[in-house]
């Protein structure tokens, strides 16, 4: 579901395309995860690390990095369970490839593509945007690749 999702997506971008992202190395955020991204593997969380609040994924994925540095940093595209819509989010993931995700601890999610983004690619305070949706760290990706 997620991957016909995202390629959905990505044919309708085409169909649409316009000259403003002539030279760009990616068209949009999901050709840049459809080329980069990777599929993670969904696992309960660990004892060890807390359950955070909801909705606010790109600041529990970077608060729980910080706090077991063994963990990555990864955003891109989930599917919670149960839903059948894809949506942004941000989690992280163990050297296996195993998925940490304290905002979804509850709930669960089922299926997760995503990039694991470098250290200086971190959603910074006050807002916590995510990396993949703030213009002024997605453009650059978009444009330059990673």
């Amino acid at each position: 579901m997620l991957l016909d999702w995202l390629e959905a997506h990505i044919a309708l971008q085409s169909l649409l395309d316009h000259d403003g992202v002539a030279g760009w190395v990616h068209r949009s955020v999901y050709e840049l995860v459809a080329v980069h991204g990777r599929w993670f593997t969904p696992a309960a969380l660990p004892a060890q690390v807390r359950p955070l609040p909801e909705r606010q994924c790109f600041a529990n994925a970077a608060a729980t990095e910080r706090e077991h540095p063994h963990l990555a940093y990864t955003e891109g595209f989930a599917v919670a369970a149960g839903s059948p819509v894809p949506t942004a989010h941000a989690w992280c993931t163990d050297p296996d490839g195993r998925v940490c995700d304290p905002t979804w601890s509850k709930l669960g999610g089922s299926a997760y593509l995503g990039i694991v983004l470098p250290p200086s690619l971190r959603p910074r305070a006050p807002r916590y945007w995510g990396v993949l949706e703030a213009p002024d760290s997605l453009y650059p990706l978009l444009r330059n690749g990673l």
